[in-house]
């Protein structure tokens, strides 16, 4: 409780300056819940001091070096009606195929990150079939390999597996969206690409617009430096 009250008064006194003082009260709240998410999924009320900190770095980065883009263009060629017939054509078009990242890295999307525009309400599997098609995700097909070629914030998820660790590179990127009588809606994007015995291969994209959600979803990664 020391240490909370003298961070009170740190923030309270001429010590900082008042946009300092605001960043690190911003990087400090997504840390912490950070660490109350980390919590509860490795089911510890108390973590090591690495994961705290490693915490405070993943917070940091977030605010440090997010990519965004502004949905306009040929990145909102999908808006409007997209059944699940145009998008299928389109992603058969406009995004299978190879590509590099920022890095130089290549990035294989091939038929089966198709399975991504379908998701199963009940399970949240990619269940491939016309009543589980996401019109939304359809929309937002421009955006996969924009964001896979462009960002610069990627994230590295390792998990156990049958044969090791397997990894997961996370491409993100905060979207925003034109709305003609409104502010533009800020939403997060997240483009799945796991690493395979054959390469980098896409797995999976989506986006939410809660912050909570994207801070649970980055939560078990740290950034790739």
């Amino acid at each position: 409780m020391e240490d909370f009250a003298a961070l009170e008064r740190i923030l309270k006194t001429k010590l900082l300056s008042h946009k300092n003082a605001e960043r690190l009260i911003r990087v400090f709240y997504d840390a912490a819940k950070i660490v109350s998410r980390r919590e509860s999924r490795l089911k510890k009320p108390q973590l090591k001091l690495k994961e705290i900190s490693s915490a405070v770095v993943l917070a940091e980065s977030l605010h440090s070096n997010m990519y965004h883009f502004d949905a306009v263009g040929v990145l909102a060629e999908c808006f409007g009606g997209c059944d699940e017939a145009t998008a299928i054509k389109y992603f058969e078009d406009k995004v299978m195929g190879d590509l590099k990242d920022k890095a130089g890295r290549k990035v294989v999307i091939d038929e089966d990150a198709m399975n991504s525009l379908y998701k199963e309400q009940t399970t949240g599997r990619h269940v491939v079939s016309a009543e589980n098609y996401e019109e939304v995700r359809g929309k937002r097909l421009p955006w996969i390999r924009h964001t896979i070629a462009n960002s610069t914030s990627v994230y590295v998820h390792e998990e156990a597996a049958m044969t090791g660790i397997r990894r997961s590179y996370l491409y993100v990127a905060t979207v925003s969206v034109p709305l003609r009588k409104q502010k533009p809606q800020t939403s997060y994007y997240v483009v799945v690409v796991r690493e395979t015995k054959g390469g980098l291969k896409t797995i999976t994209a989506y986006s939410m617009v809660p912050r909570n959600k994207f801070l649970k979803v980055i939560e078990p990664c740290f950034p790739l430096r």
